[in-house]
């Protein structure tokens, strides 16, 4: 069953990445096939909200999920630069932005590739508006999301 997720609204002050860690967060959740245009996407203050946005749900869907499956810790970053975001994130991100992370769950902000990729691909549709610097992107940005844990192979945790 899936839900119609919204991602959060953040106001201007609430804004945590400068350009670079805007476009790591968004190469770290989309896809490398997105990579090129992630690049090449005007930075807004819209598009740093959305990937803030973006990193709010796969923390806390996350913690919701639990840590009940294995673990593996790569030595190859994802996108260099992501982790050492997340862990700056986690401590600077207010309390009230997250339903199921603790104050201490989001100071060692962790997340699930399989919520990584799950994100990605529900929420690529949006990066073209962003390319297009398209009026639509001001609506509420969200997508049907029915998170399933993997039932074989590794589960990798980010963070």
């Amino acid at each position: 069953m899936s839900t119609y997720k919204k991602l959060r609204k953040f106001d201007h002050d609430e804004l945590l990445f400068n350009e670079k860690e805007t476009r790591t967060v968004l190469k770290f959740i989309f896809a490398e096939t997105h990579h090129k245009r992630i690049d090449s996407l005007p930075m807004s203050d819209r598009l740093r909200e959305f990937a803030q946005a973006l990193l709010v749900e796969a923390i806390d869907t996350s913690y919701a999920i639990g840590y009940v499956h294995g673990l593996f810790r790569s030595v190859k970053n994802p996108v260099k630069g992501a982790l050492k975001i997340l862990k700056s994130f986690g401590k600077k991100a207010s309390q009230h932005w997250f339903k199921h992370a603790s104050v201490h769950d989001i100071q060692s902000a962790q997340v699930y590739n399989f919520v990584l990729d799950y994100m990605g691909t529900h929420f690529a549709k949006f990066l073209p508006d962003f390319l297009a610097n398209n009026d639509e992107v001001d609506k509420e940005t969200g997508a049907f999301l029915a998170y399933k844990v993997p039932t074989h192979g590794i589960v990798i945790r980010w963070g």
